[in-house]
């Protein structure tokens, strides 16, 4: 797959990655030392404590950041992976939600507008047209304009002369 320079759209959604990667960590290590802060009364949540959670958030957050990062590498492949990831994140932070309504919808929120940044901002072909040189791109054009032209009319065997000129 041929990489591509990353535009805006790919440079807002590898920045809020990050931030919310970092969140994550946070949020991770807060579960982890300190499980009080948060509101159920509980020691689990879900299925596990608060130190697995903070555990299991920290090392996502980590991977969430480096998915954040190689998005400014401009390649397909990180694109796909990091809306995976948001997707994902996205429903662990439902899992969270007892624990931070607050920050678990504002982090969604979060995820929602990472997978936007990604889908709605894919280059267009016309942006790849600028890429190539003048010969490709004059090739592009006339095979282009070649299939969008009116059908031309077609004469038979019986409608043209010995030398090929029309009758009539």
């Amino acid at each position: 797959m041929r990489a591509e320079s990353p535009n805006g759209w790919q440079f807002f959604a590898a920045t809020l990655l990050i931030v919310i990667g970092s969140v994550n960590v946070i949020q991770g290590l807060v579960a982890l030392f300190t499980p009080d802060y948060y509101m159920v009364g509980g020691t689990e949540m879900l299925v596990m404590g608060y130190g697995a959670w903070g555990v299991l958030l920290g090392l996502w957050g980590v991977v969430l950041m480096a998915a954040g990062l190689s998005l400014l590498s401009g390649s397909t492949w990180a694109r796909v992976f990091a809306i995976v990831l948001a997707s994902l994140n996205a429903l662990a932070q439902l899992a969270f939600v007892v624990a931070m309504p607050v920050w678990s919808m504002v982090a969604i929120a979060i995820d929602i507008l990472v997978i936007y940044g990604l889908t709605a901002g894919w280059p267009s072909r016309s942006a790849q047209e600028d890429t190539m040189d003048p010969s490709e791109r004059a090739a592009y054009k006339s095979g282009h304009r070649a299939a969008h032209e009116a059908p031309r009319p077609t004469r038979s065997p019986e409608q043209t002369t010995e030398h090929g000129q029309p009758t009539g």
